[in-house]
């Protein structure tokens, strides 16, 4: 993702993240109307531009963690697609607030789960490297 799309929040209110992968105001922002879309069709070729959703709130985030279970089937290459994301979009871009919000944690715990229950090796690596990131994470916190 280019760095120029990160923004730093000074001053935000308790709701507001401090890291915004890409405002709603920015040129190729994905509306979540959109994004629904490519939920719901599950084209593999478009879930990696869900990472273009502006996230800039926790309940932006809450929407795409929520949306992503949703569209979890068994459809394998969705699901590979949709483990992409959270391993290279959501969990290093907000893990810290992953781990300090008790029901995002659930949540994204919860897809982890349902993600490791697969027989595809990608996406098992995935979800370990995924906990992996999220345990360290918590342990540090825990500090």
């Amino acid at each position: 993702m280019d760095q120029n799309l990160l923004q730093m929040n000074q001053v935000r209110s308790e709701d507001e993240l401090a890291v915004v992968n890409i405002s709603s105001t920015e040129i190729g922002a994905l509306s979540k109307e959109t994004a629904e879309r490519i939920l719901q069709m599950k084209d593999t070729d478009y879930i990696h531009q869900l990472m273009y959703v502006p996230i800039e709130k926790k309940e932006d985030l809450n929407w795409l963690i929520q949306s992503v279970g949703e569209a979890l089937d068994d459809n394998d290459d969705a699901a590979l697609e949709l483990a992409d994301l959270l391993y290279f979009f959501v969990i290093p871009f907000y893990k810290e607030y992953i781990v300090m919000d008790h029901h995002l944690y659930e949540c994204i715990d919860g897809l982890l789960v349902r993600l490791a229950s697969r027989a595809h090796p990608d996406i098992l690596t995935l979800v370990d490297v995924m906990r992996d990131d999220l345990t360290g994470m918590n342990m540090k916190k825990s500090l």
